[in-house]
């Protein structure tokens, strides 16, 4: 399993449409992935709604955790969803 945390920095905090891309970028990667506030609730990030639940804003930290049956799919699914984030968040 690999993480990675992520401050928002979207000012627009998040939106259904950017979800909807990420959640599939999650289901493209073969991987169970995992977002987490800061206060321990966690959701899929192939579901959509569950993202919204957590009513992320600017300055709000997750972490983003990436389980895979290998490594080279984590590190590969990683870097593809930390990239969306810097871009989109």
């Amino acid at each position: 399993m690999t993480s990675f945390n992520y401050t928002i920095k979207n000012i627009n905090n998040i939106h259904a449409r950017p979800l909807s891309d990420l959640a599939k970028i999650a289901k493209d990667s073969k991987c169970n992935v995992i977002i987490s506030d800061s206060k321990k609730n966690k959701k899929d990030v192939k579901k959509i709604i569950g993202i919204m639940q957590l009513n992320l804003k600017i300055g709000d930290e997750v972490i983003v955790s990436i389980e895979g049956y290998d490594e080279i799919l984590e590190n590969k699914a990683k870097e593809n969803i930390y990239n969306f984030f810097k871009t989109n968040f």
